[in-house]
């Protein structure tokens, strides 16, 4: 199935599975209860961050970027048509990967050399972020809901990040889960990182997904928008 984003961004379609429940049934009939379909809905926090970065194009360009949970990898593509120098989506389901990297292929954005590369990467296991290598950039959306997952996610970003490098985070207004932001501020205090908070509002239009929970989509797609930038210190230890 293909998607279009509202607004001015430069991906042309978007690759997703048909529907949420039917993927969430999928899993079921395989036993993969652990699995989480959400990866397949187009998020605000997805959309904004994508718009963020179309605003501000330094931030990416002939950055080596990594997406970090990437879903459909609407942040990391947009960061390849804004002129960043690598770009890695990981995701830990590979299913999402395989959609993203379609949309990769529809949109023609490794035409003449790759640039854009996937990776199963689950950031609690500190051997997958291996196949992450070195980045200057680390984009992530809709992360920050579980105390212990990002505890390891900030230790990941602090891993994977060269000296001086920055974390785009993007964030429902309203948190997920209270206390969460704050816990991933202390993890990556510890590179003395810079803070910058900017509200996004909400990304408008109509976005082209639902939910697992239908009841709850409407909210959910209309949500206002945080970006968290981190800037780790240039004398990272």
């Amino acid at each position: 199935m293909t998607s279009k984003l509202p607004g001015p961004h430069t991906l042309k379609e978007i690759i997703t599975p048909p529907n949420v429940d039917d993927l969430y049934e999928w899993y079921c009939a395989r036993n993969l209860f652990d699995e989480d379909p959400s990866w397949a809905v187009v998020w605000p926090t997805a959309v904004s961050l994508s718009t963020y970065l179309i605003e501000f194009p330094d931030l990416v360009r002939g950055k080596r970027v990594v997406e970090l949970g990437c879903g459909l990898g609407v942040a990391g593509m947009t960061a390849a048509c804004l002129g960043a120098q690598s770009v890695i989506l990981t995701d830990r389901d590979g299913l999402a990967l395989h959609c993203a990297m379609s949309t990769v292929a529809c949109n023609q954005l490794n035409e003449g050399e790759q640039r854009i590369k996937a990776a199963i990467v689950d950031w609690t296991d500190e051997e997958s972020l291996l196949r992450c290598g070195d980045a200057d950039v680390v984009l992530a959306s809709d992360v920050l809901y579980d105390e212990e997952t990002i505890i390891a996610f900030g230790r990941a970003c602090r891993t994977i990040l060269s000296k001086g490098g920055r974390v785009l985070v993007t964030d429902p207004l309203v948190e997920r889960k209270a206390g969460c932001r704050e816990l991933l501020r202390q993890e990556l205090d510890k590179e003395n990182a810079e803070i910058k908070v900017v509200d996004l509002g909400s990304p408008g239009g109509d976005l082209p997904s639902s939910s697992p929970d239908g009841k709850d989509h409407d909210r959910r797609m209309k949500e206002s928008i945080l970006l968290i930038q981190y800037k780790l210190s240039v004398s990272k230890d």
